[in-house]
């Protein structure tokens, strides 16, 4: 059988460019755990629509022969007020449809760039690494963005308490690091890598700290390495997986290869996964046509797989896990242009049927309806964190 050399595993995990960070190693000395600040295995997915998130996926009964194309026919209640159209309705198993809520979000902002940088700020820290920072676990990788570089409107953000954000664009290093796939064309000789890597840290602990901010990747993404190595490995079929989500092969380049990738991070213990999809600034789309045949076509497939592998039935019972929809803000009437509010469909076992804020015909928010911080005070409380960091949780009709 073959080996990797720790030189080529370094280089398939991007350690030195910052592609695998992420790590948190509390206690006394460099081979401590972190332990988990959650009851159980907790993970909060957020699938963000880049460009905004038409109201007909949060709150479709408020246009029923009205607007964006909305019909008696072509809507699911899903309990608790939740109305929603058939496109993201049909991708949600029928098992997990009474733990689905949406949360208003009146944030009162209406350019891209700016809504994209607000949804995942906390103060002047990154809002997601707050959050991966309470649920803690045991996870090498704690926060990672699948398919992409960064997060919604700017790049990787600054860490938070040594967690940094991780992209993962091909999923064949992490299936064989960290995973253990079976069968493998290389695995790693975990012991030799991991001996070699604590050498490459102390020789270069000097250089690091005059340096710390440019060689930052290298630094947080040495000690992920280290810490990814020491992991059990973990029996993985990666022919059923590949199977499961319609993949030919590990790179993450489409919707569904980064619904894949989420449920490879959530099953080696990361807290926090956002998979983006670009394309919904739907200006003219007023009948809701052109976001309807997306949402069918290029997300939907995806999500109704990792939902039913990772929150239905049986998974429910393994670990927590949240998924979060969301986008810059909700389109408005007539044009399906931008509305200053938006909403989050919220997914989870954790999550009660409701909605809070709901969208009314002009695609308004009742005043009074939180903003952007309220979103993540829920996520926190839906994780069960032991201290939610970002303050009480508005929407606790919300949560279970």
């Amino acid at each position: 059988m073959s080996h990797l050399s720790r030189r080529g595993f370094l280089k398939a995990l991007g350690v030195g460019a910052g592609a695998l960070v992420g790590t948190r190693l509390p206690g006394a000395g460099l081979f401590g755990v972190a332990h988990a600040a959650t009851p159980e295995p907790t993970s909060v997915v957020c699938i963000y629509l880049n460009g905004g998130i038409n109201a007909i996926f949060t709150g479709a009964d408020a246009f029923t022969n009205t607007a964006f194309g909305v019909t008696a026919n072509n809507v699911l209640a899903l309990g608790g007020g939740v109305v929603v159209d058939n496109a993201i309705g049909n991708a949600i198993p029928q098992g997990v449809r009474q733990r689905v809520a949406t949360v208003g979000i009146r944030h009162g902002i209406s350019d891209h760039g700016n809504a994209q940088r607000s949804f995942f700020a906390s103060g002047a820290q990154s809002a997601p690494l707050v959050l991966a920072d309470a649920i803690g676990g045991t996870g090498a990788i704690k926060a990672a963005v699948v398919g992409g570089n960064g997060l919604p409107g700017g790049g990787a953000p600054a860490p938070v308490n040594g967690i940094s954000l991780q992209p993962i664009t091909d999923m064949r290093a992490t299936i064989e690091a960290v995973a253990g796939a079976t069968p493998a064309a290389n695995v790693v000789d975990r012991d030799g890598a991991a001996k070699g890597l604590v050498a490459a840290e102390a020789m270069s602990k000097g250089t690091v700290a005059r340096h710390g901010q440019s060689l930052a990747s290298v630094n947080q993404g040495l000690t992920a390495a280290i810490a990814t190595l020491q992991k059990p490995v973990q029996p993985f079929n990666t022919q059923e997986f590949n199977t499961a989500y319609g993949l030919t092969g590990t790179a993450v380049n489409s919707f569904a290869s980064r619904m894949a990738a989420a449920e490879l991070m959530v099953r080696t213990g990361t807290g926090f996964v956002i998979a983006q999809d670009a394309g919904w600034d739907s200006h003219g789309d007023t009948g809701g046509t052109s976001v309807r045949n997306m949402f069918t076509q290029r997300i939907a497939p995806g999500l109704r797989t990792f939902l039913t592998r990772m929150v239905d039935g049986a998974a429910a019972q393994q670990r927590n896990v949240i998924v979060a929809i969301f986008g810059d803000f909700h389109r408005s009437l007539p044009g399906s242009d931008h509305q200053s509010n938006g909403a989050a469909l919220v997914i989870g076992k954790n999550i009660r049927s409701g909605t809070t804020g709901k969208t009314d015909a002009r695609v308004s928010l009742p005043a009074g309806t939180p903003g952007i911080a309220g979103l993540w005070q829920l996520l926190g409380a839906a994780a069960k964190v032991s201290t939610n960091p970002f303050g009480a949780n508005p929407h606790t009709a919300l949560v279970g």
